[in-house]
């Protein structure tokens, strides 16, 4: 009996080693193609998932058994324990589910359950999202699985409505026209699909306009900025004002 226990941990060291080993090279490999793995994580779990379940085969047909068998030994105990690992399997088929139908990977912006960041690790149990502000949450992949996503960058491209109030003493046909000059000349802002200016309405102290453009993921932050700068500045020089909340007050004498 104690060589066998000797034995099984020696198959699962073994597994492990293989494991480690296989990871190693396809990184190499991946580095020498200059192709990098764009899911290393992901990979990882994966491939540990999958000599997992050959390791624990080895070690069941060395003790002569199998999953049926097993099973029926277990009995009563059986039902307990599948009744506590519900859970886990549901977390493991769920995580399967997500790496084979490719709805999340590694670095995509998400929002899951609440919580909004970049997708780290798809693992066996857990997805891990690093939210904005650096945390580090662990979602359970049944929760994953089941929950509404939204993936704020499911292409290369994202578009932005940035809302433009001007006053009412100026020239509307002045103010598209400066709007769609800036649009133009704001390098960081894609030309491909246009960008365009809508009228959004008449407001109790401005006109409103929407501007509507797309960026590359990289110049999402810089873009706006860009563009707000470039607005702002040609504003000024041709008079449009931007105005503020304000209230006219008539007084009764």
């Amino acid at each position: 009996m104690v060589l066998k226990w000797i034995v099984t941990v020696i198959i699962f060291a073994v597994a492990y080693f293989i494991y480690r080993l296989i990871v190693e090279a396809i990184l190499r490999t991946a580095k020498r193609l200059k192709r990098p793995i764009t899911m290393p994580n992901t990979m990882k779990t994966i491939i540990g998932v999958l000599i997992l379940l050959i390791a624990l085969m080895v070690v069941l047909d060395f003790w002569g058994k199998s999953f049926t068998a097993l099973a029926a030994s277990l009995g009563i105990g059986g039902i307990v324990i599948g009744l506590a690992l519900q859970e886990p399997l549901s977390n493991l088929i769920s995580g399967m589910f997500l790496l084979l139908s490719g709805a999340i990977r590694e670095g995509d912006t998400v929002n899951i359950a609440d919580y909004s960041g970049t997708v780290r690790a798809i693992n066996v149990n857990h997805t891990i999202i690093e939210t904005f502000d650096g945390k580090k949450v662990m979602i359970p992949n049944k929760t994953v699985w089941s929950s509404s996503l939204m993936n704020y960058w499911p292409s290369t491209k994202r578009r932005i409505d940035l809302d433009i109030g001007i006053s009412y003493n100026s020239d509307m046909k002045k103010a598209v026209e400066v709007l769609n000059k800036c649009l133009n000349e704001v390098d960081l802002i894609e030309k491909e699909p246009a960008p365009f200016v809508v009228f959004t309405g008449f407001d109790n102290s401005s006109i409103n306009f929407q501007v509507k453009f797309w960026v590359r993921r990289e110049n999402y932050f810089d873009a706006q900025m860009a563009l707000a700068i470039k607005i702002k500045e040609e504003f000024d020089r041709e008079g449009i004002e931007i105005p503020f909340p304000q209230v006219d007050v008539h007084m009764k004498s």
